[in-house]
């Protein structure tokens, strides 16, 4: 908490870009008891809840604040660190979990997106708690930080499927668990019922994701191919997004999903190369300006985006040896597919770092760590 907090005050000079203008309008409208902002004069539901309803009771509370703002996602970042831990322990023991903590601790790239005010940590902290819950058997809590999870960021969605995995002890336990993240989805998906008369179970951005990467001049990019760019840029959707003002959400995601599906089918080879450039992305390995540049998607300045790589690259080459410990092999097959569908998540759409590595990074430090404990445990055996 101590460096999290410190980062906060060192760095007053932060500014809201990109999605965090969006997440800070909507919280000071509902903490202003006005509901969910409107978005080019119309009703949205582009932004999940979780994080904005989260952000309007921090400022409801102490007023529309940045400072309290990313002091809240301070908090929300070391009950990350303590989350790590606790399944750490709950796997392998004290041992890796204070290993697993001490270097979660100092994970710049998590202290890089707890600093700012982004979605993102308040996601992996759900995600992280429904999986503590499931290896404790805890099949409500389990359902419910789900469902918050999926709140904040509908590719959760599949985590649904190694949640059941965990719990299954026959159906009961698992259908309970479903239940419980249904009935906490359920009250947002009415919602937007009402609003849009249309099922949006989460939200609209899939549409944008997809054609935002799948069109002419992503793939026509020599200098970064296959990058996402904002659809104001992009002819191939230009009649349609002309009609953005006047259309509801739920049609115009539709309308750009079936146009952007039209690309891939006429263009099949492109999900190929937009999972072979994105995963290059995740491991910040297509560029030291790219990587640089989206880290300045969460308002982190060149020198710090630039210490988050290199520290991210060294914990990378710790997991990659910690994978291959015994320990590794000893914790539940599903607990490991967990960052694997977090990674097919995002790998056939758009990869932003360290924010959508956020909800795998977890993973990679509990593997940095079994790697250090097995040295540390091979050197005490020494004589």
């Amino acid at each position: 908490m101590a460096i999290r907090v410190a980062w906060v005050l060192a760095t007053p000079d932060y500014r809201l870009v990109h999605d965090a203008l969006d997440y800070n309008r909507h919280a000071i409208s509902l903490a202003n008891g006005d509901g969910f902002a409107l978005s080019y004069g119309r009703e949205t539901a582009f932004r999940p809840p979780t994080y904005p309803i989260f952000l309007a009771g921090v400022y409801w509370v102490f007023g529309p604040s940045l400072e309290w703002a990313r002091l809240a996602n301070a908090l929300v970042g070391t009950g990350i660190v303590a989350l790590i831990g606790v399944i750490a322990h709950q796997v392998w023991g004290n041992r890796v979990a204070l290993i697993a903590m001490a270097l979660a601790a100092v994970y710049i790239p998590q202290i890089l997106i707890g600093q700012s005010v982004m979605s993102e940590p308040l996601f992996t902290l759900c995600m992280l708690g429904a999986i503590a819950a499931a290896l404790r058997g805890w099949v409500i809590p389990a359902g419910v930080l789900i469902g918050l999870a999926i709140l904040g960021r509908s590719n959760a969605l599949v985590l649904l499927a190694p949640l059941a995995w965990a719990l299954w002890k026959g159906p009961r336990p698992a259908l309970i668990m479903l239940l419980a993240a249904t009935l906490t989805i359920a009250p947002w998906a009415v919602r937007n019922y009402v609003v849009f008369d249309a099922f949006v179970p989460v939200g609209t951005q899939f549409g944008s994701a997809l054609a935002g990467t799948y069109n002419s001049e992503a793939m026509n990019d020599r200098e970064n191919p296959a990058s996402w760019r904002t659809l104001k840029r992009v002819d191939d959707y230009r009649p349609i997004f002309n009609q953005l003002r006047v259309t509801p959400e739920p049609v115009l995601e539709k309308r750009l999903r079936e146009a952007s599906l039209e690309y891939i089918k006429d263009h099949p080879g492109a999900p190929l190369k937009v999972a072979f450039w994105t995963t290059r992305r995740m491991l910040d390995l297509a560029g030291w300006d790219w990587a640089i540049h989206t880290a300045g998607t969460i308002s982190a300045g060149k020198r710090a985006g630039a210490a988050g790589i290199i520290c991210f690259w060294v914990f990378a080459v710790l997991a990659v040896i910690g994978a291959f410990t015994r320990r590794a092999r000893d914790a539940p097959l599903w607990l490991w597919t967990v960052p694997v569908l977090m990674y097919l998540g995002v790998v056939f759409l758009v990869v932003e770092t360290p924010r959508y590595r956020t909800a795998i990074d977890p993973f990679v430090i509990m593997l940095a760590a079994l790697a250090i404990s097995a040295v540390t445990a091979k050197r005490a055996q020494v004589p």
